[in-house]
């Protein structure tokens, strides 16, 4: 594992999804400043997610045909850039689409991101996936706390810092990648070179690179051919990860709105209430790679699952506050460890296509519960939140019945199931 590069690419997924953790902090502004109900509230976070999540498979696919690692930085940017903008706009519409353009940032970065993790992880693919997602998920730690912060200090104005990091990691991050790939584009254009004259030495590279890209059969270049898609088990490993991100996106928006309407909290106990389910999550995170590469991911992705339902369930049969705050720290590790045996297990699944599978399995993960956020809503201006919870739970079971229809893929070549 080349741990440079995962770092920088792990610190590239954090500049991006503190935008994501920062939004549902900052919906309880939008909703006093503008009076929104629940249900329009939820559908701030339908603008976010629904085009992050349908769009982030195709930009998946355009990575496995023409990788461009400039898409990380540019991702970052226009994450940063679209919320910061939402500070400074008057109309609901305006701030829905701002918001939306966060989304499409987002849906940019995640397929090249993984990519890029994916092939610098080495054999070590759950730690390297997890830290990867380590980045992503201290996002959505830092993000409600800085939301809160200059909120309360500015007012909405104060969106502007995350305009102001964006500007900031993504030129970061675009000197240093470039510096990374240039001497790999100097080696290539060399190779390229040396084939033009038709060198011996140069013919046996470039049939060995075509092979590696595609080009030709695998099996050309060496012994070990190509391994094949399983698309059954991954239409199976989708269902899980909808069930999943639907619960992630629910809590991430209704747990500071549950603290502030629910239990009469401020709006930055809400923020810290956030902040503690997403550092818990954390650290999951961290454990749940590291178990994967030694138990398999399908065992963590069941076990976490399994104690999904009851927590739950818990969580909505409880509105009391001080359960709440105990019931936080379980709900971060039974969402967040399975995170990177899901990615893992999608680019198992679909080895040919890793940007088209990682689009789904990041864009789903963390987005497509969106969608269901205005749903949700209108469960909690009508029946209450502690309902909407619940609601929850019927999910997490739906979830669990996927993970554990999973099978053990069998590829052509060795894979860890």
């Amino acid at each position: 594992m080349d741990k440079k590069k995962i770092s920088l690419v792990s610190l590239g997924h954090l500049s991006c999804d503190v935008n994501g953790g920062a939004l549902p902090a900052i919906l309880p502004f939008l909703r006093t400043h503008y009076g929104l109900t629940y249900q329009a509230t939820g559908g701030l976070m339908f603008a976010y997610s629904c085009l992050s999540s349908i769009i982030q498979p195709l930009f998946g696919l355009m990575a496995d045909r023409l990788s461009k690692p400039w898409l990380i930085p540019l991702g970052v940017f226009l994450a940063g850039m679209g919320l910061a903008a939402v500070g400074f706009m008057s109309s609901y519409w305006a701030i829905f689409a701002a918001i939306g353009l966060s989304g499409v940032g987002a849906a940019l970065f995640h397929p090249e991101g993984a990519r890029f993790a994916n092939k610098v992880s080495g054999k070590s693919k759950g730690t390297g996936m997890s830290i990867f997602s380590i980045g992503g998920n201290a996002g959505f730690v830092i993000g409600p706390l800085l939301a809160t912060f200059f909120l309360s200090w500015l007012g909405m104005p104060g969106t502007f810092i995350f305009g102001l990091l964006a500007t900031v990691m993504a030129s970061i991050l675009l000197l240093l990648i470039m510096r990374m790939v240039a001497p790999e584009a100097a080696a290539a254009a060399q190779r390229t070179a040396e084939a033009a004259y038709g060198t011996q030495q140069a013919g046996a590279q470039g049939k060995g690179v075509q092979a590696r890209r595609g080009g030709m059969p695998v099996a050309d270049a060496g012994t070990e051919e190509a391994p094949q898609n399983n698309w059954h088990e991954f239409s199976k490993l989708t269902g899980a990860i909808i069930a999943r991100s639907v619960l992630f996106v629910g809590f991430n928006t209704f747990i500071p709105l549950y603290w502030v309407n629910g239990f009469g909290q401020s709006k930055t106990a809400g923020a810290i209430a956030l902040t503690i389910f997403c550092t818990f999550g954390v650290a999951s995170n961290i454990l749940g790679g590291v178990l994967a590469d030694r138990h398999g991911f399908r065992a963590i992705v069941r076990m976490g699952f399994a104690l999904m339902t009851p927590a739950v369930l818990a969580f909505g049969l409880l509105p009391n506050l001080y359960a709440a705050y105990a019931l936080l720290p379980l709900l971060g590790f039974v969402l967040y460890a399975p995170f990177s045996s899901l990615v893992v297990l999608g680019q198992t699944y679909l080895a040919r296509n890793i940007g088209f599978a990682s689009g789904v399995t990041l864009g789903l993960a963390t987005s497509l519960g969106g969608v269901f956020a205005p749903l949700l809503g209108w469960i909690a201006d009508n029946h209450g939140l502690p309902r909407t919870f619940q609601c929850l739970a019927v999910v997490a079971f739906i979830g669990t019945v996927f993970a554990f229809a999973l099978r053990e893929y069998t590829a052509k070549t060795p894979a860890r199931a």
